[in-house]
């Protein structure tokens, strides 16, 4: 099983944040951001790879890119963060939370 919120150390992670903070640049359009859109654009054959720097910041984004419009149904699991909801009520969206399987985490 892989711990929840622990994060491995296996190479030159500790090296590379080093690097970050040293920059200056630790969220958007550092070095090793663009180092790897890079990568993804190769190894994905896209013509531009464009990284976030959350899942809420994403999510924003999709919901413009979908042209979500006011009254627009958006179904989640009930067990999320509230930055899920709240990146397409920004737009008007109406929720609807689901429940998830048995088993899953908010049972």
């Amino acid at each position: 099983m892989i711990p929840f919120n622990a994060p491995p150390i296996v190479g030159t992670e500790i090296e590379y944040m080093q690097s970050a903070m040293n920059s200056g640049k630790l969220c958007g359009d550092g070095g090793f951001t663009r180092r790897c859109q890079q990568w993804m654009e190769q190894r994905f054959g896209s013509k531009k790879v464009l990284l976030t720097p959350s899942c809420t910041a994403s999510l924003e984004m999709a919901a413009l890119l979908i042209d979500l419009q006011p009254g627009d149904e958006v179904i989640m699991p009930s067990y999320t963060f509230v930055s899920t909801a709240n990146a397409f009520v920004l737009r008007g969206a109406r929720i609807v939370f689901c429940r998830c399987a048995p088993g899953h985490h908010e049972h």
